[in-house]
C-alpha cells in the first residue's frame, strides 16, 4: 500500500488488489470513452480476463495496484515478468475523469521502485503510437527511453535504476503537488466548524470566533448536531445542509464522533479536514487503531488532513486572512513562518512573537501529524513569497532523509531556524565500535541539521534573537564588524564577545561618548557604512543621563536602511529594559553578547551558503551487486552480527576501496612461512574476533623481519595476550605500510536518523579525543571535504605539521565517497570502523576493519512524498 500525491493536490491510495476487487477493475475498463478503450486495449478485446489477472495477480510474477476514490476503482497498473531475465512488460488505465492529474506517473514511480527492489532491471511498454497521452508519461518520468516498433504500435523500454534524471522529476512533482495540496488548508475559499455550537466555550466556539474576528474573506459556516444560533449564524445540523461544500472542515468534537464527520465530509467533496481533537495515536492502541481508520477516510477521497490533537492554522495574507486555531494569541503580518509539532509549544511561540514584535506570514500546528507533515509546509514555504524565515519546533523527523533533502533546498533560498525537543538519552557506554562510542547523545541530530543548513538553538531567547534579525536584516557578507557606543565598557564587552564567536573587530569601536544623542548615532552608522571596510555593524547604548533611547534606535534604524549591510543594536532604557518594539528597526537585544550571538549565527548562514554544492564523482568498480550478494550469504550461514576479517575485506573489495590483505595464522611456523611470502618486514597483530582490536591491549609488533624475528614476536603477542586474560588464537600477519597518519573512518546507524559516517584520529585511542567529525553519508566530493576538514586533528595531519610533508587528502576523500557508496548499496552493514586506515604522502589504505550487519527491519513509509 502507497499513497501518493497528484499533480492537483489530492491524494490517492494505491494497494494490491484482491480476489473481490475484480468486477470493479473490469467497471474501469467498461466506462472508459471508446478512445481511451481503444488506446489501452489496442483495439476492442474483453475485459472481464483482464480484471481478473490484475485481481489475482500473484506478487512475483505479476504485481498490480489499483487505485480506488469514490467508492470506485479509478486506476489500475501492473507489470508481468517477461522471458527474458531481469525484464517485465508494464501497463496503465486510468479513468477519463482522471486525466491530467498524474496518476500514471506517479504508479509508474512506484511500480518501478517495487521492480528495482525485486531484482527487475528493465520495463518494455507496447503502447499504440497516436497514444501520445502515454507517450509523454514516459518521456516525462526522466527515465532514458529506447523506442522500437511499427506503423501502428511502438515498444518503449527502459532501465528503472532511479539515475539522478528520474529522483530530480520526481522530487519536482511531488513539490508541485505538495504546495497544490495546501492550498484548501492554508488557502481555503470556504470552511465548516463541526462541534462549533455543541459547548459555548470548547474549541470549536474558539476557533469559530477566531476565524469570524480575523476577518476571514472566505464563507465560514458553523455546523452542530442540535444546531441553534451560533455568532448571529444558524447553524446546520450536518454538513449536508450546508448550502455550499466546504473546503476546509474543521472537526472539534469528541475523538469517537470524529469519524462519522470524516465520511460526511468525504462524501460532501471537501478538500481538507483540520482535526483539533484528542483521542487518537496520542491515546494508546485504540486512539492508533482511530487514527489509521481516519487517515483511510481521508486516503479513500484524496483530501489532506492537519493533525488529528492540533492547535491549528493561521495564514495573515491580507486575500485569506485566515485564524483558524483556539489561542487567544493576535499576531501582526510579516516574513516569519512558524510549525510546531506541539500545539502548546505553538502557543508559546506565536505568544513570543508578538510580544517581540515579529510578524507571522503562517502558522500550523501539527499534533500527531498523521499526515500533514513539517516537510510539506517546508515544500509551501519555500514557494511563499510572505515567508522571509522559517522557524520549527521538531521532535522527531519521521522520514529523515526527505526531510533532510527538502530542508536543504528550502535553505538555500531562506534561513530556517529550529530548536529540537525530545532530546535523545546519551549512548550506552558499552559501545563496541569506536564509531559508536565517539557519538554523543545529540551529534546525530546536530549533524543532520547542520548538513541541512538549518540554524539549531538550545534556548527560546537565541532562537527569538535571531529570528528578529533574518526577518529584517541581510546577511553580511564576512565577519568584519564594526562597533559604534556611547560607552567604553560597553564597546570592550562587544569586542570581547566576538573574538570567540569568530567575528572579527579589525578597526577601533566609534566611542561617542554618554552625552551623544541620536544625530551622533546616524553621523556614526553613516560612516561605517561610508567606509566599506566592515561587513556587519553593532550600536550599544545606554541611557544614564535621560537621553532618548528610542530616537537613537530610530536613528541607527533610519541610517542602516536600505544600504543591504546587516545591522544589530542594544539600546537600553536607564531602567534596564528595551524601548518599544518596532517591526521597521533594526533587531534591539537586550546585551552585547546576544548582539555578537545573532552575527555569528548569520555568518555561519553566510558560509553555508557559500559552499559549493558539490558533484558525485564518477567512480568505476563500484560493484552494488556483489555487496549485497556477500552480505545475503553471510545472512544464511552465520547470520547477523560481526564480520570475519576476510569477509570485511571482501566486502571493501567490492567497491574498490585498498586494503592491507590479513594471513590468519595458527601456528608459529605458519606465521614464519606467510612472513617469507610477503618478503621485507611485516606487522603481526594478536587474532581476536571482532570488534575487538589488538592494539586494545598493545598486541601489535611492527617492523619485523626474518624468521627468528617472526618467532620471537610470536611468543611476545601470545605473552601479552594471555597476560591481559585473552584466550590466544593465533596472529594476523600483514605487509608494513609506510608511515603517515592514522584515521577512523566510521559509520554507525541511528535507530531514527539512519546512517551517518564520522572521521576521526585512529588507532588505540580512536575517538577518545573529542574530534571525531559526523555527517550524513556523503554523496558528492565537496560533501568528502566538508567531513574531513571537520574533524580538526586530521586536517592538520593532512596539511602537514612539525615539519612532516603533506598528506595525499584527496585519496582519503575518495575511500570516504566509496565507503559511503559501499554503505549505500549494503545499509544492512549498521556498525563500522575502518581503523585505522593509513593516510600518506601517496595513497590511503585501510590496515583494519570491523564491521557489523543485521537484516534490515525497514519502516513501512506508506506515504510517498
Amino acid at each position: 500500500m502507497r499513497d501518493v500525491v497528484l499533480n492537483d493536490g489530492s491524494t490517492l491510495r494505491l494497494r494490491t488488489p484482491v480476489h473481490a476487487d475484480a468486477d470493479d477493475i473490469q467497471a474501469l475498463y467498461e466506462s472508459l470513452s471508446p478512445e481511451s478503450r481503444y488506446l489501452r486495449f489496442h483495439g476492442w478485446g474483453r475485459t472481464d480476463a483482464v480484471a481478473r489477472d490484475y485481481a489475482e495477480a500473484d506478487g512475483v510474477d505479476r504485481l498490480a495496484l489499483i487505485a480506488r476514490q469514490g467508492g470506485r476503482v479509478v486506476a489500475a497498473a501492473a507489470y508481468d515478468r517477461l522471458r527474458e531475465p531481469e525484464a517485465a512488460e508494464v501497463a496503465f488505465t486510468v479513468a477519463d475523469d482522471f486525466h491530467g492529474r498524474g496518476v500514471a506517473s506517479r504508479m509508474l514511480e512506484q511500480l518501478a521502485d517495487i521492480a528495482g527492489g525485486r531484482g527487475i532491471r528493465r520495463f518494455e511498454a507496447e503502447v499504440m503510437a497516436d497514444n501520445f497521452a502515454m507517450l509523454r508519461v514516459f518521456e516525462r518520468a526522466g527515465f532514458e527511453l529506447r523506442r522500437s516498433g511499427g506503423f501502428d504500435e511502438v515498444i518503449v523500454s527502459f532501465d528503472v535504476a532511479p539515475v539522478e534524471a528520474v529522483l530530480e522529476r520526481i522530487e519536482q512533482r511531488d513539490h508541485r503537488a505538495a504546495v497544490a495540496s495546501l492550498r484548501p488548508v492554508m488557502a481555503p475559499t470556504s470552511i465548516a466548524v463541526v462541534g462549533a455550537a455543541d459547548e459555548p466555550d470548547g474549541l470549536g466556539a474558539a476557533v469559530l470566533a477566531n476565524i469570524l474576528d480575523g476577518g476571514f474573506r472566505g464563507v465560514a459556516a458553523p455546523v452542530a448536531s442540535s444546531g441553534g444560533i451560533v455568532r448571529s449564524m444558524r447553524a446546520a445540523r450536518a454538513l449536508d445542509e450546508l448550502p455550499e461544500v466546504p473546503e476546509l472542515v474543521i472537526i472539534a468534537l469528541p475523538a469517537p464522533e470524529v469519524l462519522d464527520v470524516a465520511e460526511q465530509a468525504a462524501q460532501r467533496g471537501a478538500r481538507a479536514l483540520l482535526v483539533l481533537s484528542s483521542g487518537f495515536a496520542d491515546d494508546g492502541e485504540e486512539g492508533r487503531e482511530r487514527e489509521e481508520r481516519l487517515l483511510e477516510i481521508v486516503r479513500s477521497a484524496g483530501l489532506r488532513l492537519v493533525g488529528p490533537n492540533c492547535l491549528g492554522v493561521l495564514n495573515t495574507d491580507e486575500a485569506v486572512r485566515l485564524n483558524a486555531t483556539f489561542t487567544g494569541v493576535k499576531v501582526p503580518p510579516g516574513g516569519l513562518a512558524v510549525c510546531s509539532q506541539s500545539g502548546a509549544l505553538g502557543i508559546a511561540l506565536l505568544g513570543r512573537a508578538r510580544a517581540w514584535g515579529l510578524g507571522v506570514s503562517s502558522f500550523a500546528s501539527l499534533g500527531n501529524r498523521a499526515d500533514v507533515s513539517t516537510n510539506d509546509l517546508l515544500e509551501l514555504w519555500e514557494e511563499d513569497e510572505r515567508t522571509a524565515a522559517v522557524l520549527l519546533y521538531v521532535e522527531n523527523f519521521g522520514n529523515p532523509d526527505r526531510f533532510s533533502r527538502i530542508a536543504r533546498r528550502v535553505s538555500r533560498r531562506k534561513p530556517i531556524l529550529a530548536v529540537k525537543g525530545r532530546r535523545s538519552a546519551p549512548r550506552a557506554a558499552e559501545a563496541q565500535s569506536h564509531t559508536a562510542a565517539a557519538l554523543r547523545d545529540e551529534s546525530v541530530v546536530d549533524t543532520l541539521l547542520r548538513h541541512a543548513g538549518i540554524l539549531r538553538f538550545h534556548s527560546g531567547e537565541h532562537l527569538f534573537d535571531a529570528a528578529r534579525f533574518f526577518e529584517s536584516q541581510p546577511l553580511p557578507r564576512g565577519r568584519r564588524v564594526g562597533i559604534v557606543s556611547n560607552s567604553t565598557g560597553l564597546a570592550t564587552l562587544a569586542v570581547d564577545a566576538s573574538v570567540p564567536r569568530g567575528l572579527v573587530v579589525d578597526e577601533s569601536p566609534v566611542i561617542l561618548g554618554i552625552q551623544a544623542r541620536p544625530t551622533d548615532y546616524a553621523s556614526a552608522v553613516t560612516e561605517w557604512l561610508g567606509r566599506g571596510s566592515v561587513d556587519a555593524i553593532m550600536a550599544y547604548y545606554v541611557d544614564l543621563t535621560g537621553g532618548d533611547p528610542e530616537a537613537v534606535l530610530e536613528a541607527v534604524s533610519q541610517s542602516a536602511a536600505g544600504q543591504g549591510i546587516a545591522v544589530v543594536a542594544s539600546v537600553v532604557d536607564a531602567d534596564g529594559n528595551l524601548p518599544p518594539a518596532a517591526r521597521h528597526r533594526v533587531p534591539n537585544l537586550l546585551f552585547p553578547e546576544a548582539c555578537c550571538e545573532v552575527l555569528a549565527r548569520a555568518v555561519e548562514r553566510r558560509t553555508w551558503l557559500s559552499r559549493p554544492l558539490g558533484q558525485a564523482p564518477p567512480y568505476e568498480g563500484l560493484d552494488a551487486e556483489a555487496a549485497r550478494s556477500q552480505v545475503a550469504a553471510r545472512f544464511d550461514g552465520a547470520g547477523e552480527g560481526w564480520l570475519t576479517t576476510p569477509e570485511g575485506e571482501s566486502l571493501l573489495a567490492t567497491h574498490g576501496i585498498d586494503f592491507v590483505p590479513s594471513q590468519r595464522c595458527a601456528d608459529v611456523e605458519g606465521a614464519v612461512a606467510a612472513a617469507r611470502a610477503i618478503g621485507g618486514t611485516v606487522a603481526l597483530k594478536a587474532d581476536f574476533p571482532p570488534p575487538a582490536h589488538a592494539g586494545d591491549i598493545d598486541a601489535v609488533l611492527l617492523g619485523i623481519a626474518g624468521d627468528e624475528a617472526v618467532r620471537s614476536g610470536w611468543a611476545e603477542l601470545e605473552r601479552r595476550v594471555r597476560g591481559a586474560g585473552r584466550e590466544w588464537s593465533g596472529l594476523l600477519i600483514q605487509p608494513l605500510v609506510g608511515g603517515g597518519a592514522d584515521v577512523l573512518v566510521g559509520s554507525v546507524t541511528d535507530p531514527d536518523l539512519g546512517p551517518v559516517m564520522a572521521i576521526g584520529l585512529g588507532g588505540r585511542t580512536a575517538g577518545l579525543a573529542g574530534d571525531v567529525a559526523f555527517r550524513p553519508l556523503p554523496l558528492t566530493d565537496v560533501d568528502a571535504r566538508e567531513i574531513v576538514s571537520g574533524s580538526p586533528g586530521i586536517a592538520t595531519r593532512l596539511q602537514g605539521f612539525r615539519g612532516s610533508p603533506a598528506l595525499d587528502a584527496e585519496a582519503l576523500h575518495v575511500l570516504v565517497l566509496r565507503f559511503a557508496a559501499l554503505l549505500q548499496a549494503v545499509p544492512e552493514v549498521v556498525e563500522a570502523d575502518l581503523n585505522p586506515v593509513r593516510c600518506m604522502a601517496q595513497g590511503c589504505t585501510v590496515l583494519d576493519m570491523r564491521l557489523r550487519v543485521e537484516r534490515r527491519r525497514p519502516v513501512e513509509r506508506v506515504r510517498t512524498w
